[in-house]
């Protein structure tokens, strides 16, 4: 299993929101590539970055700017990197793949149009991962703005589709450190029948060992690593110990 540290993008600066609110935002770097080459230094193989701003629909071109080069440096050091916020039809996906991204995201547009999702994971030939963030069973779209369709008819609809997987994140406990939920991974698990990342809530490396033992393809880690909660080559080192 992985643990894929977080970088995300709001107004050209590196910054973690609680449960999504946009006006509860940290900074943690003003430039979001510091933070992530100091991951890639400790270890880190594969980093998720996600544009906030559009993601909720108002693109920025100093966090748009940010991502291009983030993508940039992970693609000179080796290191995998997945997109998202904002991807909503063939020519953004196209883009980030284009520009060396590993994978794309795939969030309101697989929640709310699932033929054209669809078309995007076929192009994107298993280089599309499906987000779905969650809030009491319901995916939340738009930016965690808006609700979509129920988790469970989304898991079923996506099972068939040629994505790398799912990534998946409970809101109400995203940045909170409150621990993964466990429950929702394993539902998650069984509904979609295949690889699942999950997101949201981890604030120690038990919570890691546990994601590992419950199944999870990988972990990805925002706050907790940039208020040291967790050591990132220590988390890697735990993973490597539960496999």
């Amino acid at each position: 299993m992985d643990v894929i540290p977080a970088v995300d993008v709001q107004g050209g600066r590196c910054v973690r929101l609680r449960q999504g609110e946009h006006a509860q935002e940290t900074i943690y770097a003003d430039d979001p590539v510091l933070a992530a080459q100091r991951f890639i230094d400790a270890g880190a193989t594969r980093l998720h970055v996600v544009d906030l701003d559009a993601a909720r629909g108002v693109p920025a071109r100093d966090s748009s700017d940010a991502v291009s080069r983030l993508v940039a440096a992970c693609v000179a050091s080796g290191c995998a990197v997945q997109v998202g916020g904002g991807i909503r039809d063939l020519a953004a996906a196209s883009h980030w793949l284009e520009a060396g991204a590993s994978h794309v995201i795939l969030g309101s547009v697989a929640a709310r149009d699932l033929e054209l999702a669809l078309a995007i994971c076929d192009a994107a030939q298993g280089r599309a991962l499906l987000g779905l963030d969650v809030r009491a069973g319901v995916a939340r779209v738009h930016g965690w703005t808006e609700d979509g369709l129920t988790a469970a008819e989304l898991l079923r609809a996506w099972r068939s589709w040629p994505a790398a997987g799912v990534v998946y994140t409970d809101t109400t406990r995203d940045g909170l450190l409150t621990g993964p939920d466990l429950d929702g991974l394993r539902s998650c698990q069984e509904l979609y029948g295949g690889p699942v990342i999950a997101s949201g809530g981890i604030g120690s490396v038990d919570d890691i060992k546990a994601c590992a033992a419950a199944g999870a393809a990988a972990v990805v880690v925002g706050k907790a690593l940039y208020e040291g909660r967790i050591d990132l080559a220590e988390a890697l080192r735990a993973v490597e110990e539960v496999a």
